[in-house]
């Protein structure tokens, strides 16, 4: 058996069970149940802010946001786990798909991108300003995740395959560069059809399929965007097939100026947001910090026992303490100000 393969997929009862469920007691470490709580507490959170602000609004493009991030996170997923087969999750309480997908991954999705549309919404910024912040606020977020999963065994990526390179610690930059992309292609359609189309007087129906393309419409979208990063990296099809050599620092100069003009586009165009402080749509954002940052410091030691190779003694990739530090307080500092408290200027 390949022995990069994660031990999820040495599983063989579990790989032959479109639905496996194994004790709290099997998973591997603490931490498994700390990410499954956040983000199972966090999904309820979601329904329940998506449900309230439909109700306060009278309009149900809270709620359509919500379904198309979790139809878009499935089908994502889904696509990835048979087609690239680059990474490989380990084994949660509930596993689908043949103990490729867990159940805090499928409720991740809609989570985390229903909270960070959801968060730069209440900036009401034109809709490109508001894709591409939300890109950007995703993408910084998402960081944090992305360090802490491979150093902790949530799920290993395939070092060997040219389409997780260049790495920058334990993280392709090519899954910085994606979910960055991604998040804010989503954020674009979500806008047009989840928003835009109920205000435009679009009929059910056309409002259902368009929710329904999302998924696609995104991925052909994003695709676009991960052009010029492509070119240079090379990692894909068929790119791969150009007649050029991959050219790694390119392909992370494209990254970091696109990420920074991103950056740059959400502080030029921030204000502070008008509407009072939203109690329950800044709960699960502060949760997901706090909770990362809590295991950061718990597993802290991982750093101090590496072996030659710059691994794990169990052999998983470590992730960047600076990158993921300086993401938490910016982060935090986004979440804040969007939820600012109110003035104490009295109105005149």
């Amino acid at each position: 058996m390949n022995e990069h393969i994660s031990y999820a997929m040495q599983n063989e009862l579990a790989t032959n069970s479109f639905i496996y469920f194994n004790p709290p007691s099997a998973l591997k470490d603490w931490s498994f149940l700390a990410i499954e709580a956040i983000l199972l507490i966090g999904f309820i959170l979601t329904v329940v802010h998506a449900i309230r602000h439909s109700k306060k609004t009278a309009s149900p493009a809270a709620l359509y946001t919500l379904v198309a991030a979790f139809m878009y996170g499935l089908v994502m997923d889904i696509i990835s786990y048979y087609t690239v087969e680059n990474f490989w999750h380990g084994e949660f309480t509930v596993m689908f798909l043949y103990n490729r997908l867990p159940l805090y991954i499928a409720l991740f999705y809609p989570t985390f991108m229903y909270h960070a549309y959801m968060t730069i919404r209440r900036y009401n910024f034109k809709p490109s300003v508001e894709a591409i912040s939300v890109g950007f606020f995703a993408g910084l977020s998402y960081l944090i995740f992305d360090n802490l999963g491979p150093q902790l065994g949530w799920w290993i990526w395939d070092r060997s395959n040219p389409t997780t390179w260049p790495y920058v610690s334990s993280v392709p930059l090519t899954s910085y560069h994606w979910f960055f992309l991604f998040t804010g292609a989503f954020a674009f359609w979500a806008r047009k059809i989840c928003w835009d189309w109920p205000q435009q007087g679009k009929s059910t129906t056309a409002i259902y399929l368009g929710i329904t393309a999302i998924p696609v419409a995104t991925i052909i979208l994003g695709a676009v965007l991960f052009i010029p990063y492509n070119i240079f990296s090379k990692n894909m099809p068929p790119w791969d097939m150009a007649p050029w050599a991959a050219n790694f620092g390119l392909a992370s100069l494209t990254h970091a100026l696109a990420f920074f003009a991103a950056g740059l586009v959400f502080l030029f165009n921030y204000r502070r947001p008008t509407e009072s402080r939203d109690n329950v749509l800044i709960l699960f954002p502060l949760l997901y910090l706090a909770g990362h940052l809590y295991m950061y410091i718990a597993k802290f030691d991982l750093f101090f026992s590496l072996n030659p190779t710059g691994l794990t003694q169990e052999g998983l990739a470590i992730g960047n303490p600076i990158a993921v530090v300086v993401a938490i307080i910016a982060s935090t500092a986004i979440v804040l100000f969007s939820h600012p408290l109110p003035s104490d200027k009295p109105d005149k």
